[in-house]
């Protein structure tokens, strides 16, 4: 059986796009991957020729903060979908990493659980760049107040040191 021209352009898409792309069910209590692409396997420490059903980025143990799974889930259930929702995962090897998942949930009564769809970037580096801005600035912040201390203290040494000199003379 051959395959259509856009069936090969939609598969060398898939494998080729610089996001994470996630297919599967989501259960309350687990998930199940039907595909993902080799960047979502790159992006959670797989290597990318690993089987799909390894990756399986909403699993529990995946969240940082088990609250997360459960506010990500309400909200899907909720709207059906999400965009540049930001989650702190981890990797294969349990390092954590910051994520932007941008989802869509649909309810099938074939199967159990939900089908969800979803775009994932990795945007750790992001991230780390706004916490390193955001220390910048406290830093920045201090330091003037400093300044604004040490300019008070010279005017008031200064106020002081004009009666003494004239007492001292």
């Amino acid at each position: 059986m051959s395959s259509s021209p856009l069936s090969d352009a939609l598969t060398r898409l898939f494998e080729s796009v610089h996001e994470g792309i996630y297919i599967g069910t989501l259960h309350a209590r687990t998930d199940a991957t039907v595909a993902a692409n080799p960047y979502l396997k790159l992006i959670f420490g797989h290597p990318p020729d690993a089987e799909a059903s390894a990756v399986r980025p909403f699993e529990p143990e995946r969240f940082v903060d088990a609250d997360a799974r459960t506010a990500l889930l309400e909200r899907l259930e909720r709207d059906g979908a999400v965009s540049d929702y930001v989650l702190r995962l981890r990797r294969a090897d349990d390092t954590p990493f910051w994520v932007e998942v941008t989802a869509h949930l649909s309810s099938d009564d074939a199967t159990p659980g939900h089908q969800l769809v979803a775009l994932m970037r990795d945007v750790s580096e992001r991230r780390r760049l706004e916490d390193q801005g955001r220390d910048l600035y406290h830093q920045l912040s201090q330091a003037e107040k400093l300044a604004a201390l040490g300019q008070t203290v010279s005017g008031v040494a200064h106020e002081l040191n004009n009666p003494l000199a004239t007492i001292l003379t």
